[in-house]
C-alpha cells in the first residue's frame, strides 16, 4: 500500500500540484486530503470546483483498486463521474471514497468531500475501468 501510496502522491504531477496527500488507503477503501491555498481558488474564497472534482476523480481511482490487481503495466481510467457540490471548498479538505461493488473490470466508487469542520463539500459517483496490466516479453 506503500508503493500505491506515494505513487498517486508523489509520482503523479497533477497530483502533486495540487498537494493532494495520501492518508489512509487500505480494503476499506482511501482517503486523500488538500489544503486550500491561493493557486487551487476561484477567486471568491474558496477553492476551485474543478480542483475538488479533481480530487473526487482521483480518490476514486485510487479506492478502486488493490495492491493485488495493481500488476505492472495496469491501467485505472475513468469511465464516467457526477460530481454533486454541496457547499464551499475552504481550509483543508478531506475526502473517503470506497468501491461499492464487485472489484470486476468496471468498478463504482463513492466519494464523500468534507471540509476541516466536517461540513460537506462535494459527493461523487465514479465509475472506473481497470485493465490488467500487461508485462512486455
Amino acid at each position: 500500500m506503500e508503493q500505491l501510496r506515494r505513487h498517486w502522491q508523489e509520482r503523479i504531477p497533477f497530483n502533486r500540484l495540487c498537494g493532494f496527500v495520501v492518508t489512509r488507503w487500505d480494503d476499506a477503501g482511501v482517503r486523500m486530503e488538500v489544503d486550500d491555498a491561493e493557486t487551487l481558488s476561484n477567486g471568491v474564497g474558496s477553492m476551485h470546483g474543478g480542483v475538488v472534482a479533481t480530487l473526487v476523480d482521483t480518490v476514486a481511482n485510487a479506492a478502486a483498486i488493490s495492491v493485488s490487481d495493481f500488476a505492472p503495466g495496469t491501467q485505472v481510467v475513468t469511465v464516467s463521474m457526477t460530481v454533486n457540490y454541496t457547499g464551499p471548498g475552504r481550509g483543508h479538505l478531506v475526502a473517503d471514497a470506497v468501491c461499492t461493488g464487485p472489484r470486476r473490470t468496471l468498478r463504482s466508487v463513492t466519494v464523500d468531500v468534507r471540509d476541516d469542520r466536517g461540513a460537506p463539500v462535494a459527493s461523487g459517483l465514479v465509475v472506473v475501468k481497470v485493465s490488467a496490466g500487461v508485462v512486455a516479453p
